[in-house]
């Protein structure tokens, strides 16, 4: 395993597009058109596995501008495999902030890294689930 500081571009770009409420173009510019993408959200209804209900799902978040403060990004590659983990505090625009965690995992095709597997998590306490 090794760094991997085009991933951690790619994430820092697909971050950038939230300011301006174009994130849904990330779909375009970074997902896989390959069978077995996925993203899992945090609501129990967020499982998103063929790309027509992903572009929709970003689609639906994309005219929401959301400021994101990124943390402890971690990006790493093996071959043609690439992965990054992150925490990053999202400021919706009613001012509320939550604190959210990503993994992401990437393939290398046709010489490009594109995601194939994105999971969501809304940072919360074990003792406010009954842990």
């Amino acid at each position: 395993m090794q760094p991997c500081d085009e991933l951690k571009n790619i994430v820092l770009h697909h971050y950038g597009k939230f300011d301006s409420g174009t994130q849904a173009d990330s779909v375009k510019e970074i997902y896989s058109l390959q069978e077995g993408v996925t993203i899992i959200g945090n609501d129990p209804n967020e499982w998103f596995d063929d790309r027509d209900s992903i572009v929709a799902f970003m689609n639906a978040g994309s005219s929401s501008k959301v400021e994101i403060a990124v943390r402890n990004l971690q990006d790493c590659s093996e071959g043609s495999v690439g992965w990054t983990m992150d925490q990053v505090t999202v400021k919706l625009p009613n001012g509320a902030e939550l604190p959210v965690r990503h993994t992401r995992i990437f393939h290398k095709e046709n010489g490009a890294w594109k995601m194939v597997h994105l999971h969501v998590s809304i940072a919360v306490p074990n003792e406010s689930i009954g842990g």
